[in-house]
Order: structure tokens, then sequence, then C-alpha cells
């Protein structure tokens, strides 16, 4: 059975060295980058929000809460770790293989590795240390993370391996 997190996911972003060194041109690359393709009839936002059951709105501050994640795993001197709301946009991110490897890594100037973990002993303290690490680094770089995507309780907003709720 599956090590229950109760605020964030059980992941970790891993990253390469980064070309990257002007933090503020990064920062404003990586939060005006683009994951809907432009004129798309079903771009990854609708997906997103199909996939989960969320309303096209909450879809879209996951994206961009999603982007600031990204940012901290860019930039931070330690292991990031995701809500289970910004990890649902990760993973349907990383089904978009050229947008995230290429068209992302090029924006980031470096690979964003998502380090799941495998219920280890000591997984479940390890993530919650991140998460707290990544909440300091978010506060520090945005202010206060929006509690629906980043507090507790976020695990209630996201549906179990993408199933439609009942």
């Amino acid at each position: 059975m599956a090590a229950y997190f109760p605020d964030c996911a059980a992941a970790t972003a891993r990253t390469t060295p980064s070309k990257i060194a002007d933090l503020t041109t990064l920062r404003r690359q990586i939060l005006e980058f683009r994951i809907d393709k432009t004129g798309a009839p079903y771009p990854f936002s609708m997906r997103l929000a199909d996939e989960q059951d969320w309303s096209i709105e909450f879809a879209q501050q996951a994206i961009e809460e999603y982007k600031r994640f990204i940012f901290l795993a860019a930039v931070g001197d330690h292991p990031v770790t995701p809500s289970f709301v910004i990890d649902e946009v990760w993973h349907t991110h990383l089904i978009f293989t050229r947008s995230y490897w290429e068209e992302l890594g090029d924006v980031v100037g470096k690979l964003i590795h998502h380090d799941p973990g495998q219920g280890e002993p000591g997984d479940e303290a390890m993530f919650a240390r991140q998460y707290q690490r990544t909440l300091e680094s978010y506060r520090k770089f945005f202010g206060e993370p929006p509690a629906e995507i980043w507090g507790p309780g976020n695990r209630k907003n996201v549906l179990a391996k993408g199933r439609k709720k009942n």
C-alpha cells in the first residue's frame, strides 16, 4: 500500500546544472511560458481541466502555480516537492514531451526530472521536509501561496488516477 502524504506529492524535482544565471530574466521567461498551443482546439489547460474535473479557471491557476514550482526547481539550492495539484499539472505536462523537454527545457536552461517516491523507509518524512522547504522558497520569491493549490487539504482537489468524480 502506498504511503499517505497529507499535503504534498511523493515526488522530487531534480535538476541538472543551469545555463541561466539571471534570476529576474529566468523568472519572467518561465512565468510567460505558454503550455497551451495558440489556436489548439483542445489545449493543455482544457485537457487538464477535463481529466481532473476542474473548472478551466482552476486549471489555469494551477498551471500558473506549476510554472512557479518550475522556477523554484530551477533556482533552488535544495530539492523541491510539489503539492498534489502541482504534481497533476506536472504529470500532464510530462506527456507533452516537446513542450516539456524541448520548449520549457530551453527556457529553463536545464533539465528538471520528476523523481517519484518508491515507498522507501523515510520517504514520508523526507518529502514532508522538502515540501516545507519548497513552501519557504515560494514565500521568498512569490509571497503567500494560494491555499487551494499549496495548502493543507489540496489533495481533495485532485482525482485519483484522473478519474471523474461520481
